[in-house]
């Protein structure tokens, strides 16, 4: 009986959490190119878990931006300016037990308003990971056109 019961807890355990969430991405654009962080539930399902009740995440806010702005340096490479951090998220993913992390990052303010700026936005899950990032290039179709994502190019 008590083996039917413990059967029955996991079950209806996974179950919950199953359809919660099927994943999650935090995307950017810089230098013409789109980068895009993404993740699968089973990513997200492996990270600890934030208790209800516990006062504070398993991964600080200020850990998670020190991760993020290593990721965002080694975005930019040697020799460019380091981005300035606009933005720090916490992201629920539906169960009430997995969060994760979004940093927004933006290039240095020359004080002009910007329209269609780049910008950064990392995913820091709470065991400290970030998942390397799909890049696609962008590409115009005609001179008046903004830039669109091409499909099926990637980076390494």
């Amino acid at each position: 009986m008590r083996a039917l019961a413990i059967v029955m807890l996991l079950g209806f355990g996974g179950s919950a959490f199953a359809g919660q969430f099927e994943g999650y991405s935090a995307s950017g654009k810089m230098d013409e190119k789109h980068y895009e962080f993404k993740v699968s539930q089973a990513d997200i399902a492996r990270t600890p878990v934030w208790a209800p009740g516990a006062d504070f995440p398993p991964l600080s806010a200020r850990k998670a931006q020190d991760i993020a702005r290593r990721e965002m340096q080694e975005l930019l490479g040697g020799g460019k300016q380091p981005w300035e951090l606009r933005e720090t998220t916490i992201v629920a993913m539906g169960d009430g037990m997995h969060f994760v992390y979004v940093i927004q990052f933006e290039p240095p303010s020359d004080g002009q308003g910007c329209t269609m700026c780049d910008f950064m936005r990392i995913l820091v899950l709470m065991d400290g990971t970030v998942p390397k990032p799909i890049v696609s290039h962008y590409h115009r179709k005609r001179p008046n056109q903004s830039l669109q994502p091409t499909a099926g190019r990637s980076d390494d």
